[in-house]
């Protein structure tokens, strides 16, 4: 059986450069957001619905997913918005 796997591009919360004294710490926040993104995944047992592929500096993650693993993505609080490509989805 084949796994179907979408892409998202999920905005996480410390995207926002507000409270930030400086670049480089917005850069470190968002580092640290990413870090703590890829172990809550792997440390729910979603490593294989929910696949990191990469990152900017501006708090954008690109993710390969299942719908469950997107849906699982969208419940952590972490994250701002979740974009599918067809239809963006804000909490």
């Amino acid at each position: 059986m084949a796994i179907e796997l979408h892409s998202f591009t999920v905005t996480l919360a410390v995207a926002d450069r507000s409270g930030c004294a400086s670049a480089a710490e917005h850069r470190a926040r968002v580092w640290k957001a990413v870090s703590e993104l890829s172990e809550a995944v792997r440390t729910a047992g979603m490593a294989k619905e929910a696949r990191f592929r990469g990152q900017d500096r501006c708090g954008h993650v690109l993710f390969e997913a299942t719908d469950t693993g997107a849906a699982f993505l969208r419940a952590l609080p972490a994250i701002a918005r979740v974009d599918t490509g067809r239809a963006a989805v804000q909490h």
